[in-house]
């Protein structure tokens, strides 16, 4: 390989990061502020889609007066997932952030297939989209890890029906075994929201088992590898109960946000698991000025994802006549 090829493939993966980076960071100055999501909480149902199409929802649209408010969040995280596919900066990092999406559309193909739901249109618009083999049963085109996934539910669905929750726990599992594998080509910032996805999966399964009751061994069963918590510690705090649950987790950067559930028990959930994305893009916040990092990309992603789950939750509570049920679910993020 000549000298200079090496040096001009730096030299482009550099300018590829500062460029991405700085769109990111133009992209995030136009999420919403937290006055103009605080009005949007107390707005009327009636004007909940004027008011985001005037807070630039749905820009990209013709014709936004027609749209109602969730074919705006719609389009907005349409968006975000055109950012990732086109200007991100790397292939293994565009391919982390868009997991979520790529499985979502495979979940809904899978169980229209057995099926466990109707056909549904709402799918992620992906470039690279294979969750037409999920539907099909001809997993040639999918990866190592999302195939063995469905072979394995093909298989126990052979030995009974099996359920929507049964078959989001296992796809869910690949899912962030997937996210595994390709962040050990990324950089440590990549890594590092990873972890923490499976960390705050694995703290809310825990939460969760502790209401219903549930069985360590079953919590084991649910537990994601991967993470920065360790089993034993997850579940020695699950029976500590709610008072004690944070103190188990008081030298990690999710104390915090866990002492605020400790002291709220189950009715503070819905919080936390909102809180949860807020949290996600601020380990970015010392690195966000640094262009040549994946800070100011990683930040400006998880901030517009928690921005579009919590003008969602606000929409649905008021269209739901649920003010009450809206301040507790998002009044952390406030």
């Amino acid at each position: 390989m000549p000298q200079g090829f090496s040096d001009r493939t730096v030299l482009m993966a550099v300018t590829t990061k500062i460029y991405a980076n700085t769109l990111a960071k133009q992209n995030e100055g136009r999420l919403l502020s937290q006055e103009k999501l605080r009005r949007l909480a107390e707005a009327d149902a009636d004007n909940l889609g004027k008011m985001l199409v005037d807070y630039g929802y749905g820009s990209q649209l013709h014709a936004t007066a027609d749209f109602d408010a969730d074919a705006l969040i719609e389009a907005e995280i349409n968006r975000l997932i055109n950012f990732v596919e086109s200007d991100c900066f790397d292939e293994n990092t565009a391919a982390v952030l868009l997991m979520r999406f790529a499985y979502n559309n495979v979940k809904a193909r899978y169980k229209f297939k057995l099926g466990v739901t109707p056909r549904t249109d709402a799918l992620y618009p992906l470039l690279n989209d294979v969750s037409e083999c999920a539907e099909k049963g001809d997993y040639s085109a999918c990866s190592d890890i999302l195939a063995d996934a469905l072979k394995k539910l093909d298989e126990a669905n052979l030995q009974k029906p099996l359920s929507a929750a049964r078959i989001d726990a296992v796809l869910t599992e690949a899912m962030y075994a997937e996210m595994r594998a390709k962040a050990k080509k990324c950089g440590k910032a990549v890594k590092k929201y990873v972890t923490a996805k499976i960390d705050f999966a694995n703290l809310t399964a825990a939460l969760r088992a502790m209401r219903l009751k549930v069985p360590a061994a079953d919590l084991e069963a649910m537990f994601l590898n991967g993470g920065s918590i360790d089993f034993e510690v997850l579940n020695e705090a699950a029976k500590d109960g709610w008072e004690n649950f944070a103190s188990h987790f008081a030298e990690t950067e999710y104390y915090d946000i866990l002492k605020r559930v400790s002291n709220g028990g189950f009715a503070a959930l819905p919080a936390f698991e909102s809180d949860a994305g807020a949290i996600e893009s601020s380990f970015f916040d010392g690195d966000i000025e640094n262009l040549l990092s994946e800070a100011p990309t990683l930040h400006y992603y998880a901030a517009a994802l928690n921005e579009y789950k919590t003008v969602g939750t606000i929409v649905t509570c008021i269209r739901n006549g649920a003010r009450e049920e809206k301040n507790k679910r998002v009044r952390w993020s406030f």
